[in-house]
């Protein structure tokens, strides 16, 4: 995510354009061959694929086990649910597609990014150019052209269709990134297929979801920031008349409002008023546990235990313990 961000930023900088398409797999977990698994588990010089082979080869299940008319069904997609392996036999397929598409070196976000800013050694001695990045199924591709983008589509299909996944087209989207409104003026809505079907074009400033954050292709992260507020408003609703102790209301607030704000405090920006806005909230959490009016003097919650205050967790808090320099 972070590298997600970092690319809408440096775009907006460097006033260049960036092409960016979010994939969406159709039932991903369950479409991945099984052949195909072993076969990129091989690439990868994992061992035991043979005794893989062999357990799913006999693994069989039945509906109704002891009805006479309840048929035997194998499978030939998919991994075992429930399996503690299933997830990084899973995730090694994905990185296969993603090893695949980077092989694409001339082809990246074309963005200048690191301490040497001059000539392109930067490409092949930093590694600052890339042209995907993924968390388990969800992954985005970078190009600095159409050209290259559909390349990297092309390559894409051509991937999904040996292992038997399938690109949702109707969920994957393309963004442009670009905050020079004349030179989005100018160009018409670019044009890139998946499977003969036209992407999506979605404008600067509508909202799309990654990863659990909700943010627009120029930065903008309010739509995670009016999540985060609206389900600490549902916490805070939630313990108003509880038949709990104080500590076990003040627990479950800390668990649910609180929480969604743990979630997004590392990557989202937050501004000082919306702080103050966001601890005010807390704050009358705090005191709905203990059954206390709004009236009641905020210092209680807010001072620590060495100035007689119960020391609640607090955005601020929050945000100083997600810093990367401490």
């Amino acid at each position: 995510m972070q590298k997600v961000q970092f690319i809408q930023q440096e775009a907006r900088r460097q006033g260049k354009r960036v092409y960016r398409v979010d994939i969406d797999f159709k039932n991903a977990f369950n479409a991945m061959s099984q052949a195909a698994l072993s076969q990129v588990m091989r690439m990868f010089k994992i061992p035991d694929v043979d005794l893989l082979e062999q357990i799913y080869e006999g693994a069989t299940v039945r509906l109704a086990p002891n009805h006479e008319e309840s048929a035997t069904i194998t499978f030939n997609t998919s991994v075992a649910q429930g399996s503690i392996t299933s997830l990084q036999l899973f995730i090694n397929a994905l990185l296969c597609m993603q090893t695949v598409t980077g092989q694409n070196e001339d082809i990246s976000h074309g963005l200048q990014i690191g301490k040497d800013q001059k000539g392109d050694n930067q490409r092949d001695e930093n590694g600052y150019q890339f042209n995907n990045i993924g968390f388990i199924d969800d992954i985005s591709i970078f190009a600095d052209t159409l050209e290259g983008m559909q390349t990297l589509l092309n390559v894409m299909q051509e991937f999904t269709a040996w292992c038997g996944m399938q690109i949702n087209v109707k969920k994957t989207y393309l963004l442009v990134i670009d905050d020079d409104k004349k030179r989005r003026e100018q160009e018409p809505v670019p044009l890139l297929t998946v499977h003969g079907e036209t992407l999506q074009a979605m404008n600067l400033d509508d909202t799309c979801r990654y990863l659990g954050y909700g943010g627009m292709g120029n930065g903008n992260m309010r739509a995670t920031k009016d999540v985060v507020r609206q389900k600490i408003i549902a916490a805070r609703d939630l313990i108003k008349c509880h038949p709990l102790t104080p500590e076990l209301a003040t627990e479950l607030f800390t668990s649910k409002g609180m929480g969604v704000f743990h979630f997004s405090a590392a990557l989202t920006e937050w501004s000082g008023s919306e702080l103050i806005d966001v601890k005010r909230l807390c704050v009358q959490a705090y005191k709905n546990a203990w059954h206390l009016p709004r009236s009641t003097a905020s210092a209680l919650f807010i001072s620590p235990k060495t100035h007689a205050g119960k020391e609640r967790t607090l955005p601020m808090a929050v945000m100083t313990t997600h810093c990367p320099w401490q």
